[in-house]
């Protein structure tokens, strides 16, 4: 992968957790992103804190 590559894919990346705004979820003690049940339990298993924590896991890998 070229240095052009990985900047339009890590770019790509940002603008996907950006427009789902993932980066507005809490994040616990060891920065992972978590979301809240229907009944206001903390839950790592949403679909937001599911892509959230993958997101940050593919943006840091592409840094």
């Amino acid at each position: 992968m070229t240095k052009a590559e990985r900047e339009l894919l890590l770019k790509a990346l940002e603008f996907y957790r950006d427009e789902r705004k993932l980066s507005d979820l809490p994040q616990d003690d060891d920065y992972a992103y978590f979301d809240y049940n229907d009944d206001g339990t903390i839950t790592y298993n949403s679909t937001d804190a599911i892509d959230a924590n993958n997101m940050s896991k593919l943006i840091s890998i592409f840094s």
